[in-house]
């Protein structure tokens, strides 16, 4: 059987046909949908270019191929491109074989309502909560309607699908339940392998100062703002402190006035976009990564860290509860509380040292021989519920 899989990530394509993505969903990552299916189609917003840049990566690939859509950004450019799009949308329905979507994504929202009334199956994959992406400040003076509008439609696509797969154990469950008839799983996007998880804990045998973050700037999901906040705070406790984001995009500018408004630019560091195979490099450079996020499913980043044996920071949104202890989750937005949980861990070397132990033995729970079976279980669960 063949699989359409929606993303809402953007790619670009050449003139040669070949799909190409800025940093993640290389060719790699559909491999794990072709353990189970024939073919591929990825559909997604892809923009013609000339050219691919020098760190651009291939996406498309032997038996992955990409069903385009117009390459809009944002509320204004989804209703300036609406009729393209809702035309090649009804195009995608015209699909043969099973209709995959990761969601949420505003692309699945208007195709699942096509596919309903044509009577066809799809199944899910939810990757993130809409609720907590518009409750972060995303959508302007239309975030309330969008927040209720997006978070109604994911629980009626999540009634509606023949399966559904979630990225957290619980969290997401609770939001957006599956219907009685649905086949239901749950599993990480993540795939450690052995190289990717240390054998040893880290002995702290002097306090935490280099700290370090990981995520995109096109928005402020991450709160890397509430992050450098509570460091000026750390900074102003010690002058030692060291904090690395790695990340681009349009709130970098914004963000690098803030260090400087906020007199920490020698304790700064913004590195920009990094390979995915180079941040092992960084995460082992590190003392103790933090992830404040507004809005999340289950964080690469964090497990990627916990692998790597460093202990973590981060909020309380989405499924970070699900990967560290409540005392390391503080409530997003709280600039005291997360400066004050990390000045009370990067001060305690027993504590550090513990934590790294704990944090290793967790992320084993995302190794890929655990992911890949619970994945592959779930595909072959949807193609006999397609037959």
């Amino acid at each position: 059987m063949n699989v359409m899989v929606s993303c809402e990530f953007r790619f670009f394509q050449t003139p040669d046909g070949n799909v190409w993505t800025s940093s993640s969903f290389q060719y790699e990552f559909w491999l794990r949908y072709l353990s189970s299916f024939e073919q591929v189609t990825v559909l997604a917003r892809v923009k013609n270019v000339p050219t691919a840049k020098s760190h651009w990566q291939l996406s498309n690939g032997r038996n992955v191929t990409f069903f385009n859509l117009p390459y809009y950004v944002g509320m204004l450019g989804l209703i300036k491109s609406s009729i393209t799009l809702f035309y090649r949308l009804i195009q995608a329905s015209r699909f043969t074989g099973l209709f995959l979507f990761r969601v949420p994504s505003q692309n699945a929202t208007i195709l699942t309502q096509v596919l309903r009334f044509k009577k066809q199956a799809y199944a899910l994959e939810v990757v993130g909560d809409p609720y907590d992406v518009f409750s972060s400040g995303v959508g302007g003076k239309l975030a309330k309607i969008l927040q209720k509008f997006s978070t109604k439609a994911l629980v009626k696509q999540c009634q509606h699908a023949i399966g559904v797969s979630y990225v957290t154990a619980h969290y997401l469950q609770k939001r957006y339940p599956a219907g009685n008839a649905t086949y239901q799983s749950h599993y990480s996007s993540i795939m450690l392998d052995n190289a990717q998880i240390v054998n040893q804990a880290r002995v702290f045998c002097q306090p935490a100062r280099r700290l370090l973050f990981i995520g995109s700037l096109n928005q402020l999901y991450k709160a890397p703002d509430i992050l450098l906040s509570a460091f000026a705070k750390l900074v102003a406790q010690d002058n030692s402190y060291q904090l690395t984001l790695l990340g681009t995009g349009k709130y970098l500018p914004t963000l690098k006035q803030q260090v400087s408004d906020l007199y920490i630019a020698e304790n700064v560091h913004f590195i920009g976009e990094v390979k995915s195979n180079e941040v092992t490099h960084y995460l082992q450079d590190a003392d103790l990564f933090v992830l404040p996020s507004r809005t999340e499913g289950l964080p690469r980043a964090i497990i990627e860290a916990m692998a790597q044996a460093l202990p973590c920071v981060g909020s309380t949104a989405g499924g970070i509860p699900e990967l560290l202890a409540p005392e390391y989750c503080v409530p997003p937005d709280d600039v005291t509380r997360l400066y004050e949980r990390l000045s009370e861990l990067c001060n305690n070397r027993e504590e550090l040292t513990k934590q790294s132990a704990v944090n290793i033995t967790k992320s084993k729970d995302y190794h890929c021989d655990v992911l890949t079976k619970k994945r592959c279980d779930f595909y072959q669960k949807l193609i006999e519920l397609s037959q």
